[in-house]
C-alpha cells in the first residue's frame, strides 16, 4: 500500500538547548511517498528551518513551524501555513510570528478552531484560531510559562514542548522540560485558558518532553527527556494518576543521553521511544493492564534519532536520525521486535507526520 508522508528539516544553524549550534543541511518541507519499506521524494518547498509540522487533510493545510529566534525581524520563530494540491506540489500561503522562540512543534486541535505551538527556547504556548477554510488567523493569543527547576544549564527556565490533547474532553496538556510540569489548559472553541487541576507535577529534573495516549484512552505516557525515562500514567475524566515509570536505557549505560520521541502502535500493543546519545529506538510491550514490559533496545540506524514514525500499516517505523542525515526503515515484527531495513540520505530530517489517506 503506497502511503504519504510530511517531512520537516533543519534548513540553518540554530542554538539548541544543550548549548550546542547545529548546522541545519535540509532543504525544507518534502511530501515523500512510502510503500513496500521504500522512501521517494516527490516534492520540497523551500521554508526555513520547518522543525515541525501538522496537516489538515481536509483543507489540504500544513502547518510548519520555524524553529528560530528572530523570525520576520522581530523576537520570536515562526509558523507557515503551507496549502498543497492533489499532485503534491505545495505554496506558501502566509507566516506569522509566533512571539516565542524556537517553536518546536504544532498541532491542530480536535475541534479544528485553533493550533497549539509550543515554543522551547521561551518556554510559551502560542495559540492562533483559524476559520472554516483552516486558514490562520493572526490574533494570537500567548501564554508564557513561568519556573525552573534543578538542572543547572537545561532547566533555567521554562522550556513547552509539546501540545497533546485528551481523547475525550476539551483539554490540552503541554510538557514543559524546563518546570517539571504538564501544564494543562482548557479550551472552548479557540478560547484557551490553564487549568491548573488538571496540571500534572513530575520529579524534578526528568524534563517532560512529549506523550501519547493509548488506543484505549485510559492510559497516558510521557517521555522525559533530561531523566531518560518514560512515565506511564492511567487517565480519567481529564486526571492523571502515576503508575510506573521506566528507563529507556539499556542495564549498565552510564554515558551522557537525552531521550526525544515516544509512539505507540495502532493497535496498542507495542510503544516506542528514541535515545539520543545511545542512539537507539527502545521497544517495549504494552501489557492489558498498560504497564510496559522491556523488549529490546535497537541502534537507530544513524546519529541523533530525533524524531520517528510509524506508518499507518504498524509494519514499518522510520527513524529521522538527525545529525548523520538519514532516515532510517525498520521492519516491525509481530512481536514488536525492529528489523533494519534500508537507509535514506536526507540533510537534517527532524519530523515525519504521515496522511491519514493512502492518495491526495
Amino acid at each position: 500500500m503506497k502511503q504519504f508522508f510530511c517531512l520537516g528539516t533543519y534548513t540553518e544553524p540554530i542554538l539548541f538547548g544543550t548549548g550546542e549550534v547545529f548546522q541545519g543541511k535540509g532543504k525544507g518541507v518534502s511530501i515523500c511517498s512510502f510503500e513496500d519499506g521504500k522512501i521517494e521524494t516527490l516534492t520540497t518547498l523551500p521554508v526555513r528551518n520547518p522543525s515541525f509540522v501538522a496537516i489538515d487533510e481536509e483543507q489540504r493545510k500544513i502547518y510548519a513551524v520555524n524553529e528560530m529566534k528572530e523570525y520576520g525581524g522581530a523576537f520570536g520563530g515562526g509558523l507557515t501555513q503551507i496549502g498543497y494540491e492533489p499532485d503534491g506540489t505545495m505554496q506558501i500561503e502566509a507566516d506569522f510570528n509566533t512571539a516565542g522562540t524556537d517553536p518546536c512543534h504544532v498541532e491542530i486541535a480536535p475541534n479544528g478552531a485553533f493550533v497549539s505551538v509550543a515554543n522551547f527556547a521561551s518556554g510559551a504556548v502560542t495559540i492562533f484560531p483559524r476559520d472554516a477554510q483552516g486558514d490562520l488567523q493572526a490574533d494570537k493569543t500567548i501564554f508564557q510559562h513561568e519556573g525552573s527547576s534543578v538542572h543547572p544549564i537545561r532547566q533555567k527556565g521554562p522550556h513547552a514542548h509539546s501540545s497533546l490533547f485528551a481523547p475525550d474532553c476539551p483539554l490540552m496538556f503541554v510538557p514543559d522540560l524546563g518546570m517539571d510540569k504538564v501544564v494543562a489548559y482548557r479550551y472552548d472553541g479557540a478560547s484557551v485558558c490553564v487549568d491548573e487541576d488538571a496540571t500534572i507535577t513530575v520529579e524534578r529534573g526528568c524534563g517532560p518532553r512529549y506523550g501519547e495516549f493509548a488506543p484505549n484512552g485510559k492510559d497516558f505516557y510521557l517521555i522525559n527527556e533530561i531523566g531518560s525515562r518514560v512515565m506511564h500514567y492511567r487517565y480519567s475524566a481529564g486526571k492523571m494518576t502515576l503508575c510506573e515509570e521506566t528507563s529507556t536505557l539499556p542495564y549498565g549505560f552510564t554515558e551522557e543521553n537525552i531521550c526525544s520521541d515516544l509512539h505507540i502502535t495502532a493497535d496498542g500493543k507495542f510503544l516506542y521511544a528514541s535515545n539520543r546519545g545511545h542512539d537507539s529506538i527502545t521497544a517495549y510491550h504494552i501489557l492489558e493492564d498498560g504497564s510496559l514490559v522491556w523488549i529490546e533496545c535497537q541502534p537507530s540506524g544513524g546519529k541523533t534519532p530525533r524524531n520517528f514514525a510509524l506508518d499507518r500499516t504498524g509494519r514499518y517505523l522510520l527513524a529521522e536520525n538527525q545529525d548523520s542525515d538519514n532516515i532510517t526503515v525498520f521492519a516491525i515484527g509481530e512481536d514488536g521486535r525492529l528489523t533494519k531495513q534500508e537507509s535514506y540520505a536526507f540533510g537534517s530530517p527532524v519530523c515525519i507526520r504521515f496522511f491519514k489517506k493512502t492518495a491526495f
